[in-house]
């Protein structure tokens, strides 16, 4: 993720944060406080993540 761009909040996720928005989705948004072992989005960016 380059720089400038601000990362999802939901502490488990790797994608950026939509412009305008702290989430990359609804999924992220709706779970901003639960904390999960990895992210279930669907973004391209956690699928790397959520196979190793």
């Amino acid at each position: 993720m380059p720089e400038d761009e601000k990362k999802c909040e939901h502490p488990s996720c790797h994608c950026p944060a939509k412009e305008g928005s702290d989430f990359c989705g609804a999924y992220c948004e709706g779970l901003a406080d639960t904390p999960e072992v990895q992210c279930a989005c669907g973004h391209p960016e956690c699928e790397p993540v959520a196979r190793v």
